[in-house]
């Protein structure tokens, strides 16, 4: 048993998924090949991911609970507490947005590594990237709470002004959300780029946004589907919210990370590999060439017979 555990947690070193001709083609059977290979890795970090995001969620839970009483309780005056209370609710988010974050920067090494098919000792693996990473991790955090509080407050305004002096003010209101869309999206990049390259954080920033951009309805496809999936679910399907919490306590946050890792390798391989001398290039997938050097091996064998 206790071997057991510790080729789980631990991994063996130097076992291969796959030989060199028997490397998935593209990136969709590459990601197909990995989730399945790892699917039970996936399950076990996302225990991990979802302790990570305790604090956030107890907060949400709490804070809904409280607006739905202020609801019962003062229907009249709950709608101009509501501000107030999503204000409160967003400067607390900070804290436990910072706590994910820097917590997750070694799920987001694990994460890089299983989906382009390499090997990881995954508990010493974790806190080594944790030991490098964590700084940038709290900066990423602090954005990221900040980015949904000024968000909130500045949309807020526009939107008085808006109805008070014009339909000028929706420009910059819809603005607003835009770069706080772009800096989520660039969140699925900056920190699989954090843990893979020696960059300082500014350069990964802007790296990240440049990526997103350049790749905009890839980007917006994969950002998308993670966030309005369980939006819909939640929304109008039945019992959404017990299937939506079934499904992130399961494999949801590391298969959400696992999804954004695969998605960065594209991009690292389309915008920063080609330009590093010595980069690997398609890492997990067949060398195109392969099959052809097979071919001409076989006809020489042919020719020489």
């Amino acid at each position: 048993m206790s071997a057991l555990m510790n080729n789980y947690l631990y991994g063996k070193a130097g076992k291969a998924d796959f030989t060199p001709d028997q490397l998935p083609a593209n990136r969709m059977a590459l990601f197909l090949e990995m989730f399945r290979i790892r699917l039970g890795g996936l399950c076990g970090v996302n225990l991990f991911c979802l302790l990570t995001s305790l604090p956030a969620i107890i907060w949400s839970i709490l804070t809904y609970q409280v607006i739905l009483m202020d609801i019962e309780t003062n229907p009249e005056a709950a709608s101009a507490m509501l501000s107030g209370r999503i204000i409160t609710y967003l400067l607390f988010m900070i804290p436990c947005l910072v706590l994910t974050s820097v917590l997750n920067t070694g799920v987001a090494y694990i994460m890089r590594n299983w989906s382009r098919d390499q090997h990881t000792f995954t508990v010493s693996d974790y806190k080594d990237a944790l030991k490098e990473n964590w700084k940038g991790g709290l900066l990423v955090g602090l954005i990221n709470g900040f980015s949904l509080l000024i968000t909130y407050i500045c949309y807020t305004y526009y939107g008085v002004m808006a109805s008070q002096s014009g339909m000028f003010w929706y420009i910059p209101q819809m603005l607003v959300v835009i770069l706080c869309c772009v800096w989520w999206m660039a969140n699925m990049l900056i920190m699989p780029m954090m843990v893979t390259y020696e960059m300082n954080f500014k350069t990964l920033v802007r790296n990240s946004i440049i990526m997103v951009v350049g790749r905009l309805p890839w980007s917006l496809l994969f950002w998308g589907l993670s966030v309005l999936i369980p939006l819909v679910c939640l929304l109008y399907v039945p019992y959404g919210i017990v299937i939506v919490g079934i499904f992130y306590a399961v494999i949801g946050f590391s298969l959400t990370y696992f999804v954004y890792a695969s998605y960065a390798n594209s991009c690292f391989d389309r915008f920063l590999n080609p330009r590093i001398e010595g980069a690997p290039v398609n890492m997990g997938l067949r060398d195109p060439n392969l099959a052809e050097e097979e071919v001409e091996v076989t006809e020489e064998d042919i020719k020489n017979l």
